[in-house]
């Protein structure tokens, strides 16, 4: 190997002008990773709609298209029916329309937040928390997956809903626990059909349907 040359080709400035450019469906596609969207093809159109299923869809379909009369939305339900799919499906379509919203697991949440404690970083907990919580539109996905939900998680869960209940600002919430265990405060707010809605999924767990690839 020419080493001399190999050294000057690796430290040669680029040209980004021949850069090839992204496709459009590309940059989409990014863009939507980056927002939390696994497969930018869980589009509300793919959705399969099993026995169920049509009320939580419906929810979630009229958060998306801006026109829901409540600000608020909580889903809940056994695993594997269309939750988080729901959650990708809104993202892509608020991106249609121009709007950003990023799709967060909560279990993410609470590592960030953790991430914070020490106080050494740029921002500090409570800078990241304050951003959190006062994001324009917050998709916190999973709630309890992955997670102690011990009574930090609860303490913080519960200021994020109360904070912005208060304002009506749009959020979505998703959780496969039993809506027992949530505290009294954040279930009250949900039941409130001025400002929220709380939906259960009655669908059945659709993963042992799926189809391997051929």
């Amino acid at each position: 190997m020419d080493l001399e040359r190999f050294r000057s080709d690796t430290h040669a400035p680029r040209n980004y002008d021949e850069e090839p450019e992204l496709s459009e469906e590309d940059y989409r596609s990014m863009v939507l990773a980056n927002l939390g969207v696994i497969d930018p093809a869980h589009t509300f159109a793919s959705l399969k709609t099993p026995p169920g299923f049509e009320t939580t869809l419906a929810a979630f379909k009229e958060m998306a298209s801006g026109k829901a009369r409540y600000a608020l939305l909580m889903v809940y339900g056994g695993i594997g029916n269309g939750k988080s799919m729901c959650c990708e499906a809104t993202v892509i379509e608020m991106y249609a329309r121009g709007l950003r919203v990023k799709r967060d697991r909560w279990s993410d949440i609470v590592r960030a937040l953790k991430g914070h404690f020490s106080g050494r970083g740029a921002v500090t907990y409570e800078e990241y928390f304050a951003t959190l919580r006062a994001r324009a539109r917050l998709i916190l996905d999973d709630v309890g997956s992955g997670s102690t939900l011990g009574s930090w998680e609860w303490g913080e869960l519960e200021d994020i809903i109360d904070w912005r209940y208060e304002r009506r600002m749009w959020t979505i919430v998703t959780t496969n626990l039993d809506i027992k265990q949530f505290p009294g405060r954040i279930l009250s707010r949900f039941r409130d059909k001025t400002r929220a809605r709380l939906v259960l999924n009655e669908a059945a767990d659709q993963r042992p349907l799926l189809e391997a690839p051929r």
